[in-house]
């Protein structure tokens, strides 16, 4: 494997990364013949490393996991038994297409986009949460290019019903020059710069000249009140009171690379900002994109945590990361485009089976990184493998948990599996680790039965179509798990039935052994 190595020396600090391969060196890996330079590069490190990776998974697993990647959800059965019959050789980067053309695609990343911006109830305005999130969620259904879509964040400007994004600036209204500061390095850049508003990073380049020079772009925001939030925010030759504890004056803009920024009051700072990000020689801003995205489909970032990208925390690929970087600089910073070339690869094919060589490594990618669905998605899950619908109160009856725009909607279920409450910007808001308590939840809540049990689920409606006991079997098998059962399983479900006088009854067993199932609740 390979680990981090930091040295301290008379207040200097240096950094490199120590290799311990896990066999010999390969020369070859005929294993595994790359389709794209993700592919490649991934395999020349396994190659230093003596890594073999795992075989591709079927494509029952493929269809299931770019399902939920992508839009969010498990697939249908018919999606299912269309794709298992498909045998067209492309079909699988077919199906990430017809994904990401889809509305589920902007729908879920809307709701990964809403979390991180944190667009909360919190504010005070639930018809600015809406709108901010529909305006997300519309972007991305457009595939605005990235630095666009930044800058309609961070220079936002007017009130929520014609700039939604304002309502970014709201929810940090009682600090705003300190919090916009910090989600901007951390959102943007990929920066923990918090710390360096009292002191100098201990470890790092940072100081507070970088953090008050990041705040000097947002110095001279304003507001107005006019009696409903959010108010109207604009860019004013007025500063906001605050000042750099370095000079004692207001903050000057200074980019985070250390060139100083000049503007005449006419000038709005943040554009100037966001002009710096886009450049295509910024080492931090495409960086922290592709770096957050392959985090969303590899389970951690080629640096990890994602949003902490500096000298002492190096990416696992370094290279890999470098080409992801300078292909979405290439795309004009086009999110589909990456989205895409992650999802097309060999390597996001792979099975999550470990094989021996590469059972207790977990950073280079050798095999697929089970994780659990993420709370909306996993509520979606058992609503569509159960055919019902959760209650989420003043919105439609249609909604997907994915589909809500703000964490004020109750549900004891996504509470219990970490739903963030949108206090952070950092995705570590999402705990992936296990509970007792949704473990009971899954096993013995009345919510659970309700739903396996429901009169107009899928099971009553099987029932009432009298439908053939092995098909009842291999249509729980299709909706949860996105398979045929195995033969063994076949058989098990065929004789637990029809061992029963109520079928039905026995029925909602094997569905709510199936659900409190690890396949079930993980990704893999």
């Amino acid at each position: 494997g390979e680990a981090t190595i930091m040295a301290r020396y008379m207040g200097q600090v240096a950094v490199f990364r120590a290799i311990r391969p896990h066999g010999a060196p390969l020369a070859e890996l005929p294993e595994f013949e790359p389709r794209n330079e993700i592919d490649r590069l991934a395999a020349e490190k396994w190659k230093k490393l003596g890594l073999r990776p795992s075989p591709p998974c079927d494509d029952a697993t493929f269809i299931r996991r770019v399902t939920i990647d992508l839009a969010g959800r498990l697939p249908t059965v018919d999606e299912v038994r269309a794709f298992l019959a498909d045998e067209s050789p492309d079909k699988r980067s077919q199906l990430v297409d017809r994904l990401l053309d889809s509305p589920d695609y902007p729908a879920y990343f809307a709701l990964k986009w809403s979390a991180i911006l944190r667009n909360s109830r919190l504010a005070g305005a639930d018809q600015a949460a809406y709108a901010f999130h529909n305006w997300i969620r519309d972007n991305i259904a457009r595939n605005r290019p990235y630095d666009e879509f930044v800058r309609g964040i961070v220079a936002a400007s007017g009130e929520w019903q014609d700039a939604p994004a304002i309502n970014w600036y709201w929810q940090s209204r009682d600090d705003q020059l300190h919090m916009v500061t910090a989600d901007t390095a951390q959102l943007f850049l990929g920066i923990r710069l918090q710390c360096a508003r009292c002191h100098h990073h201990p470890y790092e380049r940072w100081g507070q000249e970088d953090y008050f020079g990041l705040a000097g772009f947002y110095a001279r925001l304003g507001r107005k009140s006019f009696g409903q939030p959010p108010p109207y925010f604009n860019s004013s030759s007025n500063t906001t009171g605050e000042r750099n504890p370095l000079t004692g004056q207001p903050p000057t803009p200074r980019y985070p690379d250390g060139e100083a920024a000049e503007f005449s009051p006419e000038q709005d700072p943040r554009h100037g900002l966001v002009d710096w990000m886009a450049d295509p020689e910024n080492p931090f801003f495409a960086r922290a994109f592709v770096n957050r995205m392959w985090g969303h489909f590899f389970s951690i970032g080629l640096v990890n945590e994602v949003d902490d990208m500096r000298e002492t925390n190096p990416p696992s690929n370094p290279e890999l990361l470098d080409y992801l970087a300078g292909e979405f600089v290439n795309s004009k910073f086009d999110m589909r485009h990456i989205v895409r070339l992650i999802t097309t690869s060999r390597l996001y094919e792979l099975s999550s089976v470990p094989r021996p060589e590469n059972e207790h490594d977990r950073q280079n990618f050798a095999r697929f990184y089970a994780r659990r669905l993420i709370a909306e998605v996993l509520l979606d899950a058992v609503d569509g493998t159960c055919e019902t619908k959760s209650n989420f109160g003043n919105i439609s009856a249609n909604a997907r948990a994915v589909d809500l725009p703000h964490e004020g909607f109750g549900s004891y279920f996504m509470d219990t599996f970490d739903r963030p409450q949108r206090v952070s910007v950092c995705e570590c808001e999402r705990s992936p680790g296990a509970t007792l308590a949704q473990v009971l939840l899954m096993s013995t809540s009345d919510e659970m039965e309700n739903k396996i049990a429901d009169g107009n689920g899928r099971l009553a409606r099987l029932f009432k179509e009298e439908t053939p006991i092995p098909t009842v079997v291999e249509e729980l098998y299709l909706a949860a798990f996105a398979r045929f059962p195995s033969a063994e399983e076949r058989q098990v479900g065929e004789d637990y039935l029809n061992s029963a006088e109520d079928k039905r009854k026995v029925a909602e067993d094997l569905l709510w052994t199936i659900l409190n199932s690890r396949e079930f609740v993980f990704n893999h």
